[in-house]
């Protein structure tokens, strides 16, 4: 298994850190942090009728938008925000939830914390496999996969990670994008972080990836 941990300019950077793991062969894990401050949309969002308004008016106030291949919803990213990466070939039969709970699970272990999955009203990018403390949500999750023939589709599960409080301007670019795309509203208190829930605020990579190893050495057994 090879892990990698990159800081890099923008989002944008990032993105194309993900898709060489993802193109790439066996198990992978890499977190990404950005220095500059961004929103990332899935790509079904140029289809709304005012997302080139909105993506600019979001780049005027300082917030330029890139877009991503997984599913999901708006996120920011720059400092004090962390992604983390498990790309692999599916197993066998494995479905999209399986993918989730090696994901959830990783996250869980390594980060030593007690986290509900499920929805969180209010939250950007919310969704199912969201990893929430005390009603809050903390982390993001998506997938994206590529089936390949006679092969075993190759998997990219991404987690967006709140690692400190400098999330709230972030959720408050997404609430404003939002608004302009008619989508749902972002409330910045439906939100916590690494720092404010445990105590930590910087993401604890080496304990990621021992967790991540020991998930992989279970799935691949």
């Amino acid at each position: 298994m090879r892990t990698v941990v990159q800081t890099v300019a923008s989002a944008a950077d990032g993105l194309a850190f993900e898709q060489d793991l993802f193109m790439s062969a066996g198990p992978k894990v890499g977190v990404w942090r950005a220095r500059e401050h961004s929103l990332v949309c899935p790509r079904a969002y140029v289809k709304h009728a005012e997302f080139e308004s909105g993506r600019q008016q979001s780049h005027a106030a300082g917030w330029p938008v890139f877009l991503r291949t997984t599913g999901g919803g708006t996120v920011p990213q720059g400092p004090g925000i962390d992604n983390l990466i498990l790309a692999f070939d599916a197993p066998r039969g494995s479905t999209i939830d399986e993918s989730y709970r090696l994901l959830t699970r990783v996250l869980k272990r390594g980060l030593s914390a007690e986290l509900d999955i499920g929805e969180t009203p209010g939250s950007f990018c919310d969704g199912a496999w969201n990893l929430s403390f005390k009603g809050q949500k903390l982390i993001g999750t998506a997938q994206r996969w590529r089936p390949k023939r006679g092969q075993p589709a190759r998997v990219l599960a991404h987690a967006v990670i709140l690692t400190t409080d400098t999330f709230y301007k972030g959720a408050r670019a997404v609430a404003a994008l939002h608004e302009t795309l008619k989508l749902m509203p972002i409330k910045s208190d439906a939100h916590t972080s690494l720092e404010a829930a445990i105590g930590v605020s910087e993401l604890p990579t080496t304990a990621l990836f021992a967790a991540a190893k020991e998930e992989f050495a279970a799935q691949f057994a």
